[in-house]
């Protein structure tokens, strides 16, 4: 089994009034657009998480 490899790196920080997310993605051969997916579902259910 080959261990895990680093696809991104996401960051959050606070652009002038909003929130704003950065998806650095690491390796060529990723799916860039199905980590940003992952980041923001990530994301949500943490929100959520924290709300109940």
């Amino acid at each position: 089994m080959t261990p895990p490899q680093l696809l991104a790196h996401i960051s959050r920080r606070w652009f002038h009034v909003r929130e704003t997310y950065a998806v650095n993605v690491v390796r060529e051969d990723a799916d860039a657009a199905l980590l940003v997916a992952v980041a923001v579902c990530v994301i949500r259910m943490a929100e959520r998480e924290r709300e109940d």
